[in-house]
């Protein structure tokens, strides 16, 4: 019987990403190779699943990134309100656009999604059954819709925090200006010739559209070859299936623990698929102990974490199961720190879990904040040369190390762990 290492589980994941975006390129969530992508991992996952399942959704993609568009409109309309002195109007276009933000970004809501085009997502679900009585659940996931490509990552990627958070740091000030006039105009009235003053600061601001203008060119149309971002991920979860089938097959299933693969779609728009999913199974996933092992961007080995909070820091992540995974990467010699996301780094599938109650972590591999990313990170260049068969191996190693570790607990302790 065949071997099977981390190693070369590490180089069947290679291959498997190496074939999918060869074959279908970058999968936007909502386009026809998106969906044909996703038929192809329901194949694979039949090979080591008794039960897979696709489930469709809708979805609205371009509404994620194009409330940025949204805000650079409402900042024209704002410099009109002001040259034509409805100070209080001008405010309100700005809280207007900041709650926007807020709720679709921040929070990762779904405030104007209606408004845009709708789609069909699809998500692919396989479940390895273990030889027992099921007594607690692992999923282990990645998504396999590409992400849409940041221009600000190709075009002067050292001023990306510059040009973005200049961009909205302008909007918030405008709004800030736009409240203070309008309670003077409140109390001294308004009409008539506007101040100089008035007029210097509203021709700072026009000039200023510039800096505001350019967040229209934030994302292309475009998608990105998605290799380490994310289909890895689903090569990952599949190699975690075949290790565990070859385990079976060897005298060693699992005793008590069922184990569902899963890759999710619409990641990139917002982390739709996963809420779809988890809206959908949610409960009755929670009718057992249930851990969430999602794996997002495992480019750099030197660089691999684990989140412990997710959507911009909005959604706690299980500190106890990052804990447990950094242990297992430590007792393997590879190098693993838990850590929170950092803020306006967006979010990761294993929030949608940990929203429903489910003990979730994100492994990550890569430089993850505001100042550095990995070179290739939303770019054309996201291909299989760019991810480090280490990195792969660790995700792998430690996945079927943790879920190895709860099976051995609940067989021992005859109960739930």
């Amino acid at each position: 019987m065949t071997t099977h290492t981390p190693e070369t589980l590490a180089q069947q994941a290679l291959a498997f990403t190496r074939s999918m975006v060869e074959r279908f390129g970058p999968r936007l969530a909502g386009s026809d190779a998106c969906l044909q992508a996703a038929d192809a991992i329901a194949e694979g996952m039949q090979q080591h699943c008794r039960q897979v399942q696709t489930e469709d959704f809708s979805v609205h993609p371009a509404a994620f990134l194009d409330w940025i568009r949204v805000l650079v409109v409402l900042y024209i309309v704002v410099l009109a309100a002001l040259w034509m002195q409805l100070a209080l109007l001008a405010f309100l276009m700005v809280a207007a656009g900041l709650l926007l933000m807020v709720f679709e970004f921040f929070l990762y809501g779904e405030v104007i999604d209606p408004l845009f085009p709708r789609k069909t997502g699809r998500n692919v679900w396989g479940v390895i059954e273990p030889a027992g009585e099921i007594r607690q659940q692992v999923i282990v996931s990645g998504h396999h819709d590409s992400a849409r490509i940041f221009n600000f990552f190709i075009h002067q990627p050292r001023l990306y925090s510059l040009r973005v958070m200049g961009g909205i740091g302008t909007f918030v000030l405008i709004g800030l200006y736009s409240l203070g006039w309008s309670l003077v105009q409140g109390a001294f009235g308004g009409g008539g010739q506007l101040p100089l003053a008035v007029v210097i600061v509203n021709s700072i601001f026009t000039l200023l559209l510039l800096l505001v203008g350019q967040l229209w060119f934030f994302a292309s149309a475009k998608g990105t070859p998605g290799a380490g971002d994310n289909m890895i991920a689903t090569g990952i979860a599949l190699a975690v299936g075949e290790a565990l089938s070859v385990q079976a097959e060897a005298g060693s299933p699992l005793k008590h623990t069922s184990v569902h693969l899963v890759s999710f779609d619409a990641e990139e728009a917002g982390l739709r698929g996963a809420r779809r999913f988890f809206q959908q199974h949610g409960q009755d996933l929670l009718e057992l102990p249930t851990w969430h092992f999602n794996i997002d961007c495992p480019y750099t080995l030197d660089d691999l974490f684990f989140l412990t909070s997710d959507i911009n820091g909005s959604v706690p992540l299980s500190t106890e199961m990052a804990e447990r995974c950094v242990n297992l990467a430590h007792s393997m010699g590879y190098p693993a720190i838990h850590k929170p996301i950092t803020f306006l780094t967006g979010g990761t599938d294993a929030a949608e879990s940990a929203k429903v109650g489910v003990k979730a972590v994100t492994l990550m591999a890569m430089p993850w904040d505001n100042s550095e990313r990995a070179a290739v990170y939303h770019t054309p260049d996201d291909l299989l040369e760019a991810i480090e068969p280490k990195a792969v191996e660790a995700a792998i190693a430690v996945a079927l190390g943790f879920i190895n570790e709860v099976d051995a607990q609940s067989t021992a302790h005859g109960s739930h762990p």
